[in-house]
């Protein structure tokens, strides 16, 4: 008991000051050029120190914050709402369906999801919508998978026997009996596709081929600081920690919602 309060002061410990400073950050201008502050090392009035272009850092992660959680939200959001569906469509429907869209979901798996995504950012463009399309792709199998696999398997329960011999519509059987047992496991799931979607957004922004300068994300920032992280490694050192941090945090968040909806042994139903 006690290491696990140990954990949740320092996860709690940990989100907080990220927000302290972020909301902070959030009121700097992560534009603004002053060469006369190029390469400036962290003090008063720069906590973070400043780019090679004179740019505040802490502004620019902060901002960065916005930008990468706002793209991520938005893989996971419609990754979800893709993977449910053709998992609900696959588990329930089964026979050739079931076959066609396990196929496509076999073949995006066995493609490395970071080429893929590279693949599409390079014959879409470099914007915000190209970069959610290139993650949403391969994103949406994970979520798929795990609800066909749940879906089968309630299939096979007395009660979703007993509702469709009493005629019960495919329409009725999902709102009040597969939807409710299949959608808390998403949470967890979501929560860690979070943490990855944070990663390859800022792994496709240090290779060149997410959001382009002077966007203040944070792999385009290590990209950026390359040259001078001899002289002043504060410009890819802050970007990171924010990276590892929120990538930590939301990672131990998806494991600890996992344990907390793992589906129960017994399915939850509706007695009418």
């Amino acid at each position: 008991m006690g290491q696990i309060r140990v954990h949740y002061l320092f996860w709690g410990s940990l989100a907080g000051l990220l927000a302290a400073f972020t909301f902070w950050g959030l009121n700097r201008d992560p534009i603004t050029m002053t060469l006369s502050h190029a390469l400036m090392p962290p003090n008063k009035t720069l906590p973070f120190g400043a780019d090679h272009l004179g740019r505040d850092i802490l502004a620019r992660v902060a901002h960065g914050f916005i930008w990468d959680f706002t793209i991520g939200m938005a893989v996971v959001s419609f990754s979800a709402l893709i993977g449910i569906s053709v998992g609900l469509a696959a588990g329930y429907g089964q026979g050739w369906l079931d076959q066609l869209l396990t196929l496509i979901m076999d073949a995006i798996l066995s493609l490395p999801h970071i080429i893929l995504a590279m693949v599409i950012m390079i014959y879409l463009s470099y914007t915000s919508n190209s970069l959610v399309i290139a993650l949403v792709v391969p994103g949406w199998v994970k979520y798929a998978r795990i609800i066909r696999a749940q879906v089968i398997s309630l299939k096979q329960q007395d009660f979703i026997v007993y509702e469709k011999t009493l005629g019960a519509g495919f329409f009725y059987i999902l709102y009040k009996h597969l939807l409710p047992n299949v959608i808390l496991p998403v949470i967890g799931l979501a929560a860690l596709h979070l943490g990855h979607t944070l990663l390859s957004i800022a792994s496709l922004g240090f290779l060149g081929l997410g959001l382009q300068p002077p966007s203040p994300e944070w792999g385009t920032m290590i990209m950026e600081s390359r040259p001078y992280i001899m002289r002043a490694p504060w410009t890819a050192i802050f970007p990171g920690l924010y990276i590892f941090a929120f990538i930590f945090l939301f990672t131990q968040a998806g494991r600890r919602l996992a344990v907390v909806f793992q589906p129960d042994e017994d399915p939850v139903h509706v007695v009418n």
